[in-house]
């Protein structure tokens, strides 16, 4: 079960949850053993490997292209529809494992951190955790945006660091004001969005 898992990135890409929860049915189903506990630990990592791939995948390409459309509905798709199902199903692991009292060889400081996590867990908190990505995706993409003439040519602000620690004070200083301006621009836009994170 667990190595048929999509062959690549694109067929991953269009799991959704139905997909996905039979395979934590599967692990929260199962009785922990001290025989089996490390298959149920390595097939569990499988999973949650290959859905925090299809996370981070979603991440670099609104990152790459933030005016790509396409690649931010699929990342609020994940959000709206995946996000918390996932995390709920991870905790629910979580706490199957610590109730067991099951404790694998060299898991110490793992079973450490779970207990801790497990212990901060609220369920309300998950709807807040995706809306609070959605919102900084606007952020993202206002700061994607902002660009600069620098020498005939247009550049991002992550062209203009560099350019700031040339040795050429003249260069350094016009480039720094140039970056600030046009950070400075985006202000009140880039306020609305903090506006809106802040109560989450």
């Amino acid at each position: 079960m667990y190595n048929n898992f999509p062959a690549t990135t694109e067929a991953l890409l269009k799991w959704t949850w139905a997909d996905m929860e039979p395979y934590y049915k599967d692990l929260q189903g199962r009785e922990l053993t001290a025989d089996n506990v490390n298959q149920w630990l390595k097939d569990w990592s499988t999973l949650s490997r290959n859905i925090y791939e299809i996370q981070f995948r979603l991440e670099v390409m609104t990152t790459i292209d933030t005016t790509d459309q396409e690649a931010e509905n699929l990342y609020k798709d994940f959000f709206d529809h995946i996000f918390t199902n996932m995390q709920a199903a991870e905790n629910t692991l979580k706490q199957k494992l610590l109730a067991s009292r099951l404790e694998p060889k060299g898991f110490e400081i793992s079973l450490r951190n779970m207990r801790a996590e497990a212990d901060l867990f609220r369920d309300e908190n998950l709807p807040l955790l995706a809306d609070e990505q959605k919102i900084l995706l606007e952020y993202d993409k206002i700061m994607g945006a902002q660009t600069v003439q620098w020498e005939g040519e247009e550049k991002t602000i992550s062209q203009m660091y560099p350019i700031q620690l040339e040795k050429d004070r003249a260069r350094r200083e016009k480039a720094f004001r140039l970056v600030v301006e046009r950070q400075f621009a985006d202000f009140e836009q880039l306020g609305e969005v903090w506006a809106k994170v802040m109560p989450l």
